[in-house]
């Protein structure tokens, strides 16, 4: 950046993975920027299940010298077994030991409170990168300026800034406030017809090194899988193409108690088999449960004056698709670099992001046909059959597919599937 090229007061709201990855790239592209990231949670938000870096993020993560720290903290998750309905057969796809070619476990399976404090702790003692807690954004108002005057809940006050970034998340209280519930009033959700419950479970004899799933019908889903702290994340999900069945839990989760959500798992995973008892039991003990819909967001445009949105706030790409992680990375850099491109002409550098990371995440979003009621079948017919497929697709002549399979969805794709514009590589 030459002398003569403006600092910037940018604003981000969000800290998980996209708002400090965004952070971290703008200190290196446009140093003299001052930073704030807000969050609304009164320290760093450090939960949550497992998450992996795919396809185009892993030499993003390269470059910025954070690989090796990411190797750190792997899961150790062996790979994911399909466990049939007698508890003992099973279809296994172990890690694949290519990052070029990665299997349903991804070389850099990593805990999303572990990625999250990785980039906290890197992006924490930037000069002119400065973290607030415990605060909120609740009212954005462009001026006629080309500044952004914003209001927050509690400490902070009211302040303009050149950019607002919204990085907090698929239900993002930034995209609301600004662009609105949507032309449908959905909150730009596109629902996939399933909800989770996911939570933390002490490690027994009947965990393996792999991660286990297990189908039961109606669309019920048990999916365990092993972390590095010698204990067990617990995913349970229901799935249905018909959206009604979710009406009391759509509605507990916005009035509802704990007690009652877990009530409303209890009575659909009745008579689940396998280890229902187990899981039920302790969701109940957990102390990090949570319930979320799984959903993918879209959007015409993530940018409105000088508001952009990034990572899931903008385009979440759902759990199930493998790269939602990976889409807030490569965003991250993108828009860090689109406006280190441009610093005087904002909206042009917000239009380059848009344009750009849009090819991205066109391919992100792209999900395997009848996702996810395919690998979620409501009957005894339709699981069996599912386990057929699982076990061909298992056999080692199936391998051979595999880059056919890259070249379509990015979960599964090399590196170079999809390569972004090159913005300088951030030294160490």
């Amino acid at each position: 950046m030459s002398a003569s090229t403006p600092s910037l007061n940018i604003l981000i709201s969000g800290s998980g993975i996209a708002g400090p990855a965004l952070a971290f790239w703008l200190h290196k592209f446009l140093p003299s920027s001052q930073i704030t990231i807000v969050e609304r949670s009164p320290e760093p938000r450090l939960g949550g299940q497992a998450i992996d870096l795919r396809s185009s993020c892993v030499p993003i993560v390269d470059r910025m010298g954070l690989l090796g720290k990411v190797r750190e903290k792997t899961t150790t998750e062996a790979g994911m077994e399909f466990v049939y309905a007698d508890g003992v057969r099973k279809a296994t796809f172990p890690v694949s030991g290519n990052m070029e070619q990665q299997s349903m476990t991804s070389e850099f399976e990593i805990l999303r409170g572990d990625m999250a404090k990785i980039l906290y702790d890197e992006s924490k003692e930037l000069e002119n990168v400065k973290y607030v807690f415990d605060d909120m954004i609740t009212a954005v108002e462009e001026k006629d300026s080309g500044k952004v005057e914003v209001t927050f809940k509690n400490n902070l006050p009211k302040a303009e800034y050149d950019l607002v970034v919204g990085a907090d998340g698929m239900m993002s209280r930034t995209r609301r406030l600004v662009f609105g519930h949507g032309p449908k009033n959905d909150d730009y959700l596109y629902r996939l017809g399933q909800y989770s419950a996911l939570f933390t479970m002490p490690r027994t004899d009947e965990d393996t090194k792999f991660a286990q799933w297990y189908n039961a019908p109606k669309g019920r889903l048990f999916l365990l899988r092993p972390d590095q702290y010698g204990t067990t994340r617990a995913y349970i999900s229901v799935t249905d193409s018909n959206l009604s069945r979710f009406d009391k839990i759509d509605k507990l989760l916005k009035e509802g108690t704990r007690e009652q959500q877990e009530a409303w798992f209890e009575e659909e995973f009745q008579g689940a088999g396998w280890q229902t008892e187990r899981v039920l039991t302790e969701m109940k003990n957990a102390d990090d449960y949570y319930v979320q819909q799984i959903a993918q967001v879209k959007m015409d445009t993530w940018v409105k004056g000088h508001v952009v949105l990034l990572g899931d706030a903008a385009y979440c790409p759902s759990p199930i698709s493998g790269v939602g992680t990976s889409s807030a990375i490569v965003g991250a850099y993108v828009l860090a670099g689109e406006l280190s491109k441009s610093p005087t002409d904002i909206p042009h550098a917000l239009s380059q992001y848009d344009k750009v990371t849009r090819t991205y995440v066109d391919k992100a979003q792209r999900l395997v046909p009848g996702a996810p009621q395919l690998a979620n079948p409501q009957t005894e017919w339709g699981i069996t059959f599912f386990n057929t497929v699982t076990g061909v697709f298992a056999h080692p002549f199936a391998k051979r597919f595999g880059s056919v399979v890259g070249s379509w969805f990015l979960a599964f794709g090399g590196s170079t599937v999809w390569s972004p514009p090159d913005y300088g590589r951030a030294e160490k």
